[in-house]
């Protein structure tokens, strides 16, 4: 039995009732219609489901046990504008990111990250998101194409993010040989730090696979670079991370993995 399903808002016209059978049929979920009446939370225990694709005239939202997801950036936005005041930012200087690099998140989620890796590496780079969750993955890959801010670098931004659906570990075989400079995973962003309520509704909606050594090894041969966000300095090492960076204060590493001489 699936732990994902599609609906749509009450009373929802044909329109959004043949884009909600669409998703269904695209992502491989059951199309549950919404009942008239009772709350979305009880229509997610009734169901036994973990998350659900809303179609609603807002664009696609998600409604889990934690609440309802409409996509937004996270803090990708104030990280760019970071940037161009001239500030720094870790993960662009773990990944060492120069415009026209090759960037692939394999851990999309919001796509917080993969926004500064595009506002960084810009219109002659390329920047690549692979997402598991299908409910969030069209979500954020819709999201990436219609969200809308005063600031015309970070609209371009999102904007060049390509998205992929599916896990990583079953994605990363297709792509040939050296597709990147760097390979990017954050399993925090399955445990975050602390109790962020914009980030509650998020957890129930992702899939939850543990990154390992094989998957790194893949990673490596799509890239020269990988690069993963953890708190624990261990895994990193366990991981085959030889430079660990990260902020003074932070909690946040960031371990660096480069591809051994000759080793692809």
């Amino acid at each position: 039995m699936s732990i994902y399903a599609v609906t749509t808002i009450r009373n929802p016209g044909s329109d959004l009732l043949i884009q909600a059978r669409a998703w269904a049929r695209e992502l491989h979920l059951p199309l549950i219609p919404r009942p008239l009446h009772g709350s979305m939370e009880d229509f997610l225990a009734k169901k036994g489901l973990k998350a659900v694709l809303i179609a609603s005239h807002k664009g696609p939202q998600v409604m889990t046990e934690e609440g309802l997801l409409r996509y937004h950036p996270n803090m990708g936005v104030p990280r760019v504008r970071t940037l161009k005041r001239g500030g720094s930012d870790h993960l662009v200087e773990a990944c060492g990111l120069k415009p026209g690099m090759r960037f692939l998140d394999c851990t999309l989620g919001l796509a917080s990250d993969s926004l500064v890796a595009s506002f960084v590496t810009g219109p002659r780079g390329k920047v690549m998101g692979l997402e598991a969750s299908p409910v969030l993955y069209k979500m954020v890959s819709r999201g990436l194409q219609e969200y809308e801010i005063d600031d015309r670098d970070i609209v371009a931004a999102l904007r060049r993010i390509e998205t992929r659906y599916g896990r990583a570990e079953a994605l990363m075989p297709a792509f040939p040989a050296d597709s990147f400079d760097v390979v990017y995973f954050d399993p925090m962003f399955r445990r975050p730090i602390g109790n962020s309520s914009s980030m509650q509704p998020l957890r129930p909606a992702t899939c939850h696979k543990p990154l390992d050594r094989s998957m790194v090894e893949e990673a490596l041969r799509l890239a020269p670079k990988v690069v993963v966000k953890e708190r624990e300095e261990d895994f990193l090492r366990s991981l085959g991370a030889r430079e660990v960076l990260g902020g003074k204060y932070s909690k946040v590493r960031y371990g660096v993995i480069h591809r051994e001489e000759g080793n692809r």
